[in-house]
């Protein structure tokens, strides 16, 4: 497996929140996310997050011990919480979280798993491209968007009681949560 890694800051002047980093046979790649009022909920940043989680993560996939990603997510997503449950509002939803991208090769096969809304491109030797993706988030987003259609952006009623009833998006960084995992024969 061949990897080639590049990142940068979403915004001159603030810390990269993303984190890419790979060990022999498997790559992790996350997107921090930002949410606005997330540093009064957490000491720590986006950043912190994403690249202890993808620290994490790599340790992890590093066993090579063919554990299922899930669990491997799972147990980081853990730990890192851990490590600033005792400071940090880590239940609250607009807390620091990212995307996950997983891939592993073990014992013949491709491993993957997705989180939210990072896609993951296969080049099948012999056979064209296939995109993969967690689309869990786009279809929460379109069943909680529809209610305000055609609503004013900045108004009560765009703020106000539309959404009620409506299910919200996939909570992101829980241990129970993701979904995507995949095996691939051959590589």
């Amino acid at each position: 497996m061949r990897v080639s890694l590049a990142t940068s800051a979403g915004r001159a002047g603030r810390p990269n929140e993303d984190f890419v980093g790979a060990v022999p046979g498997a790559v992790v790649l996350l997107d921090g996310a930002g949410i606005p009022g997330a540093e009064r909920l957490c000491a720590h940043g986006v950043a912190w997050y994403t690249h202890r989680l993808g620290g994490t993560l790599l340790g992890g996939l590093s066993r090579n011990d063919g554990r299922d990603l899930a669990d491997i997510l799972a147990s980081a997503i853990g730990e890192v919480a851990a490590a600033h449950s005792a400071t940090c509002e880590i239940a609250d939803p607009s807390s620091p979280q990212a995307t996950v991208l997983m891939v592993r090769a073990h014992r013949g096969r491709l491993d993957h798993l997705l989180l939210a809304d990072s896609f993951l491109v296969l080049d099948h030797v012999g056979g064209g491209p296939q995109v993969v993706t967690d689309e869990r988030e786009v279809i929460a987003r379109r069943e909680c968007s529809t209610p305000l259609s055609g609503v004013t952006p900045e108004t009560p009623e765009c703020h106000g009681g539309p959404l009620d009833g409506v299910a919200t998006a996939p909570r992101v960084n829980q241990p129970t949560g993701p979904r995507g995992q995949r095996r691939s024969a051959g590589r």
